[in-house]
């Protein structure tokens, strides 16, 4: 267990602040979080009309002033006739992009950064964003818990419940099959759960018989090319942005601060990891998996929807309960990622001082 109290910052821009120039391109200004970070997580809500994309971009600088290049993070569209890709091989001296994260490059401390959204398309029918933000954090690995309670005896009512299991081998040219669909499954459970999911007329082409043509059809929607699966945090939430709501991806300190959305109506998708014994019931053992966060049994132990469903398929194995702590150090090993995810008008909670959301 990490011993260093975790810092973590969340700062976005939103609606009218991003105003791109005559060329379609937006850099925020540089951001300066107060502490030294190894870790950043870019998220965007942008809709993509038919035959536009955009591209993302961060440029972070080291403590010892140096800057890094801009670093892709995705080349992007809701478009199914554009490829979204997060872009490999990329690094400098300073930083290198894995996929949906930029690191410091052999353990470098970084201490700004800003981000470049760049859109492509005919004029008069370019992409329109409505937040571009991103995700700081040191120490945030293994933390231990902050304090503060949970809710015991409060859940959510609707969340739908999807087994990620039901489409085991199902398409496998994205990542396997719906084995490895968990991500996509969560994401899909959200967005049902807000009334934007996918319609019969969109989910049409799904060729197999399931109760849950949403969650396919959300692996699509995510599937990032280059990281050969559908788990790419940015581009889950991207999707969830591109159908109205608000989406990111950012950091928790603990299940205290989760229980926050939780009691303000907003599920929460969680990252987690965790091996033989180490998850109580779960079935499995994973290296990376997400699940959604509905509620608090009255013991405090968090009710998730799971959709590894203890590798039973069945939409009903997909409720369960797991202990709080060896649920709480699974999400600790990815620093306790989230999605959140929500409507306009249903407002998060009041952030703590250092705020992470």
């Amino acid at each position: 267990m990490n011993t260093e109290s975790p810092e973590i910052l969340w700062t976005g821009w939103q609606g009218e602040q991003i105003a791109p120039d005559a060329t379609g391109v937006w850099t925020s200004p540089e951001v300066s979080p107060g502490f030294s970070f190894g870790e950043l997580i870019a998220s965007w809500n942008v809709v993509t009309p038919p035959g536009t994309w955009v591209e993302v971009a961060a440029r972070v600088v080291a403590e010892s002033g140096e800057r890094s290049g801009w670093l892709m993070l995705a080349r992007w569209s809701s478009d199914q006739a554009f490829t979204s890709t997060s872009v490999a091989g990329q690094d400098d001296a300073i930083a290198a992009a894995a996929d949906d994260t930029i690191l410091g490059r052999d353990g470098r401390r970084l201490t700004a950064f800003s981000l470049r959204l760049t859109l492509h398309g005919p004029a008069g029918r370019l992409p329109r964003a409505s937040l571009l933000g991103a995700v700081v954090s040191a120490n945030a690995r293994d933390s231990a818990p902050g304090a503060g309670p949970v809710a015991p005896g409060t859940v959510m009512r609707g969340v739908p419940a999807y087994s990620q299991q039901l489409h085991r081998d199902r398409y496998p040219h994205w990542d396997g099959g719906g084995q490895s669909w968990c991500s996509a499954a969560s994401t899909a459970m959200i967005a049902d759960f807000w009334g934007v999911g996918p319609t019969v007329e969109e989910t049409s082409w799904v060729d197999y018989e399931t109760p849950d043509p949403q969650v396919p059809f959300t692996v699509r929607e995510v599937y990032d090319e280059s990281f050969g699966g559908a788990g790419n945090w940015a581009f889950n939430t991207a999707y969830a942005g591109a159908r109205g709501l608000v989406a990111y991806v950012t950091r928790l300190r603990s299940f205290a601060e989760a229980a926050r959305f939780v009691e303000a109506g907003i599920p929460l998708v969680l990252a987690v990891s965790h091996q033989e014994g180490e998850l109580t019931g779960a079935g499995y053992v994973t290296n990376g998996h997400l699940l959604v966060l509905v509620g608090f049994g009255d013991n405090g132990d968090p009710i998730v929807h799971d959709p590894a469903s203890h590798k039973i398929a069945s939409d009903a194995e997909v409720r369960t309960t797991y202990d709080i702590g060896e649920l709480d150090r699974a999400w600790a090993r990815s620093g306790r990622v989230v999605y959140v995810v929500r409507p306009r008008e249903v407002a998060s909670p009041e952030p703590p001082a250092q705020p992470n959301w």
